[in-house]
């Protein structure tokens, strides 16, 4: 048993760590090359070609890439670049007259993930300018009609700050948020509340000694001098209880020893568990730790009462173990499961065990505490009825 015991933590290490690396990839970058065609050089020109390519917002998406005309409609057409711009002569100038000359924007037919991306940036830009001239121009006709001319500043003034809050601030209208395949945990917090609830469970298979039920003659001659049937079976539900938290306590005292032996595991579990370490927090984590040790040793009984005898006990409460664990995503975080497999995980006893041990590693969150208390309460009241209907029966 002890090696099958490290064989599975073997096991286990390799999928979280596979996991982690699967989960810390780095998201999507899309890098654009962009060819412009300059059909005049001039000093304004070059300055406002410059200047586009050193903002932020363009050079985080965009490299420009300057050609020739003939050069970057083959380079468009072989797929080298994602767009061809083609700057017309006396560009500045005609911004600044009022002409307003056209730039050219080329994309190939067979659009990827950039075009489609920068065609969506341009077709918002074009309708941004677009809007802005319209305003422009629509401020010099009324001041002209009205003999305003002398406003005109100031009108022209208000629509450019309009028009600037309009642009610089439309990412207010959006909420960040971090969505974790790990929920509040992270990747180390999430695989250690899952080997601690596997742990726990797989513990059960060493408190047989204190489960197992007792031959009937004893049992009646416990009956006859009072001892009830439901004091029996809460004395060996309790002794198991007693040796899981005694294996708690070991862990914990093994985990100081290893803190005192190696500083540097110590800061490790010193930055894993977060969330307050005094009063009302610390009797909160004490009492969830308590009613996940209740809810596993009231499921080990269970499976006692159920099989009968030690064997048939050991392998059903190793394989619902493993099993359980895998649909709850204790192995692979749920999300990655199908969806008949995360609906069939969330109402499993399991479920409400891992999020409290995570709940104890990542500090209190009365939202998590109460959900998985009341599963834990409705499981362990559940296997509680079910063991002693199974030993009134046998």
């Amino acid at each position: 048993m002890l090696l099958q015991a490290i064989m599975l933590m073997i096991l286990i290490g390799t999928i979280a760590f596979c996991g982690a690396k699967g989960m810390e990839k780095a998201p999507l970058a899309v890098q654009a090359n962009i060819g412009v065609v300059v059909r005049e050089e001039n000093v304004m020109t070059k300055m406002a070609l410059s200047y586009v390519e050193n903002l932020e917002s363009a050079s985080k998406i965009c490299h420009f890439v300057q050609l020739q005309e003939e050069e970057g409609f083959q380079s468009l057409q072989s797929g080298e670049i994602a767009a061809l711009i083609v700057l017309p002569e006396q560009l500045v100038e005609g911004i600044m007259n009022g002409t307003n000359p056209f730039v050219e924007v080329y994309f190939p037919g067979n659009a990827g993930l950039e075009t489609l991306l920068l065609r969506e940036l341009t077709e918002s830009g074009a309708g941004l300018l677009r809007v802005a001239q319209a305003q422009i121009y629509g401020a010099y006709d009324t001041a002209a009609a009205y003999n305003m001319t002398d406003m005109l500043s100031v009108m022209q003034g208000e629509i450019d700050s309009y028009n600037l809050a309009f642009a610089l601030d439309r990412l207010a209208v959006y909420e960040e948020k971090t969505v974790s395949a790990t929920g509040r945990m992270s990747i180390i917090q999430f695989y250690v509340a899952s080997a601690v609830i596997l742990f726990l469970l797989l513990s059960g298979m060493a408190v047989y000694p204190v489960m197992q039920q007792e031959p009937t003659a004893f049992r009646k001659q416990l009956a006859r001098q009072g001892t009830g049937e439901a004091w029996q079976c809460f004395c060996k539900w309790f002794c198991g209880f007693a040796c899981m938290g005694l294996f708690c306590g070991i862990t914990w005292i093994v985990l100081k020893i290893a803190g005192v032996l190696f500083p540097e595991a110590a800061k490790a579990v010193s930055a894993m568990i977060s969330g307050g370490g005094s009063g009302f927090h610390v009797g909160v984590k004490i009492g969830m730790v308590m009613l996940i040790v209740t809810t596993v040793s009231a499921f080990s009984y269970f499976i006692y009462s159920l099989s009968g005898g030690r064997t048939g006990a050991v392998l059903l409460i190793f394989l619902l173990s493993v099993i359980m664990i895998y649909l709850s995503g204790g192995f692979i975080p749920s999300v990655f499961l199908p969806g008949a497999v995360q609906a069939v995980g969330e109402i499993l006893p399991t479920s409400y065990l891992i999020r409290a041990a995570g709940g104890v590693l990542t500090g209190y969150h009365a939202d998590i505490y109460k959900q998985c208390a009341i599963g834990m309460c409705g499981y362990t009241a559940m296997f509680a009825v079910a063991a002693y209907l199974l030993r009134r029966r046998d």
